[in-house]
């Protein structure tokens, strides 16, 4: 996703590194990206104006918009779908305006709370989602529709989120998957916020919390100063960017980004390196206190295989590993 940034800086910066094979690779894989890049901004314009005509509200995000929200040129990222945001109660709706169109369902993942869509003769995917993922967060999505803004895409107006909430959703989609961990995420906020003023990062961290993905922002902050040298802002809740819950976050995300990409065939990106489950991943980005807490307290109070492999319970006293998981976690810890 990030070959067409990478070659701007190439060609600006270090011609002498560049043979011309690698020059020429550049040069098709940045034609061929503009090309779909263009193919997907034309076919969303379309579609915004048939969802327009049926009434039903829908945002563009990601992809070329975040392109031209950071960057201001939609040809310096490599697209692969469209990304549209509906109301819940219309996404059933907005299913079948897509199918109407050529479009059939491939998938609906619940906890992504999105349906894929794809046009088999024009091979163009689209994410119709009906909230920000994880669903796992809980994250309140409904303050995103208050703020809209317009930007321009092939020289027609467009409405998508705000700069603010775009980058509480680039944070998020840097964050949410452990297990595919991506530099243009990072890429893109820092060109988003590199003229950021203490008075933007407290709008910033306000909007964060009325949704709840503030801790989810410091670990994408977080993530962006260690691999690109992003300067971290002085205002905000600055005690959190030394919170060793999310700095292991930060570890997590940044082992998987680095691992070879035969471990990744072999499923071992799915692996867990600094967690010991996805829950305790994303309790950790949990904004809630009181869930991180009562969630932490069922997880540490509910028995499961491991704890009745230690000791064999007849049936009558199986109540007992509900004793038995704390103190089998406690003589783990401390082993």
């Amino acid at each position: 996703r990030i070959i067409p940034l990478l070659a701007l800086h190439l060609r600006e910066h270090a011609t002498d590194l560049l043979t011309n094979d690698i020059l020429s690779e550049l040069q098709k894989h940045h034609r061929d990206s503009t090309q779909h890049n263009l193919v997907l901004a034309m076919e969303l314009l379309r579609l915004i104006d048939l969802f327009k005509a049926s009434g039903i509200n829908v945002v563009p995000f990601k992809g070329t918009v975040s392109a031209m929200l950071s960057y201001g040129d939609m040809a310096l990222r490599a697209c692969g779908d469209i990304d549209l945001l509906v109301l819940p109660d219309n996404h059933d709706k907005a299913e079948k305006l897509l199918e109407a169109e050529g479009y059939s369902v491939k998938e609906r993942y619940q906890d992504a709370l999105q349906s894929t869509l794809l046009h088999e003769q024009r091979r163009i995917y689209i994410d119709l989602h009906w909230g920000i993922p994880a669903g796992l967060l809980r994250l309140d999505t409904a303050p995103l529709w208050e703020d809209l803004t317009e930007i321009n895409l092939l020289d027609r107006p467009l409405s998508t989120f705000s700069r603010c909430d775009t980058l509480l959703v680039m944070a998020i989609n840097a964050t949410k998957e452990y297990w595919r961990p991506s530099l243009h995420h990072l890429s893109e906020i820092a060109a988003l916020t590199g003229s950021y003023t203490d008075g933007d990062w407290m709008v910033a961290f306000h909007r964060a919390r009325r949704i709840g993905c503030q801790r989810m922002l410091v670990a994408a902050l977080l993530f962006a100063h260690r691999l690109l040298d992003m300067e971290l802002p002085s205002a905000g809740p600055v005690r959190l960017f030394s919170h060793r819950g999310i700095n292991r976050v930060v570890d997590e995300l940044q082992d998987h980004l680095f691992l070879e990409s035969g471990e990744q065939k072999n499923n071992a990106a799915m692996q867990l390196i600094h967690h010991a489950s996805a829950q305790s991943y994303y309790l950790s980005l949990t904004d809630s206190s009181l869930r991180r807490s009562s969630d932490w307290l069922k997880w540490a109070v509910t028995p499961n295989s491991s704890d009745k492999a230690v000791i064999k319970l007849p049936a009558h006293l199986s109540f007992l590993y509900y004793f038995v998981r704390p103190l089998r976690l406690l003589v783990k810890r401390w082993q």
